[in-house]
């Protein structure tokens, strides 16, 4: 077994029914961690976009609206698309949609913190590098996703590069769509007391069993090598037979 499929055969890995029971898992272990901070604390979290996501919002805004200490999150990006929000590939777009216009204490600037996707990628990269670094010291949890092809943020085979930059945030462009994003570099997903790879249903399947079993080489196998505690949480379609 070469060194990569040694390592991440120990992955800590927790697999659930169904997407639906992955998110619910994911929600009632953040509500926890977020009660178990100090008064003045804040739980700062960074998510993704993507049809896992999708599912973890509605089910946040379905039935546990009432019960999640809002006060105490603070909600960043991991990357986003060079659009406005109003456009369906926004990843903040479907947040506001799916969870934070339903919930009166997520506010704009106070405890959601959005990418500007409609501004100027190096400049907006550079902004939002700031910000981060002025708020938040260690994030409590990332929630990464991973690409058929190995990206994670939007960091794509080819880019590598930007897992080593100090910015915390960089300019991306897809190699195939050219379609511009802003992506969070790989200091802050290594550093983060959790590194949460959400993978769900079985078109997931092949991409995770290439990096798990055969060693493949991409932006989310090095993460999943390097970060501090990395971890994969999905459903019994991508992870029953890993």
């Amino acid at each position: 077994m070469n060194t990569v499929n040694s390592k991440l055969s120990k992955l800590p890995r927790h697999m659930f029914s169904s997407p639906l029971e992955a998110a619910r898992s994911l929600i009632i272990r953040m509500n926890e961690q977020a009660l178990e901070k100090n008064d003045d604390e804040k739980y700062d979290v960074a998510i993704s976009g993507g049809s896992t996501p999708d599912v973890l919002f509605r089910l946040w805004a379905d039935e546990y609206a009432q019960i999640t200490p809002w006060k105490k999150f603070r909600f960043f990006w991991v990357d986003e698309r060079c659009v406005p929000p109003t456009d369906d590939a926004s990843n903040y777009g479907r947040f506001k949609v799916l969870l934070s216009d339903s919930i009166p204490d997520l506010k704009e600037g106070e405890n959601v913190f959005r990418i500007i996707g409609e501004a100027d990628p190096k400049a907006e990269a550079l902004r939002y590098s700031e910000l981060v670094t002025s708020q938040v010291r260690q994030f409590d949890c990332i929630i990464l996703g991973i690409g058929d092809d190995g990206h994670t943020s939007s960091i794509f085979p080819g880019q590598e590069h930007l897992l080593s930059v100090s910015q915390p945030y960089m300019p991306s462009v897809h190699p195939i769509t050219g379609i511009k994003r802003v992506a969070m570099t790989g200091k802050p997903m290594m550093h983060a007391k959790q590194t949460i790879f959400m993978v769900t249903g079985s078109g997931k399947f092949n991409i995770i069993n290439r990096i798990i079993n055969e060693g493949f080489d991409c932006p989310a196998s090095r993460v999943m090598q390097q970060a501090k505690a990395p971890e994969l949480i999905g459903d019994n379609a991508v992870l029953k037979d890993i």
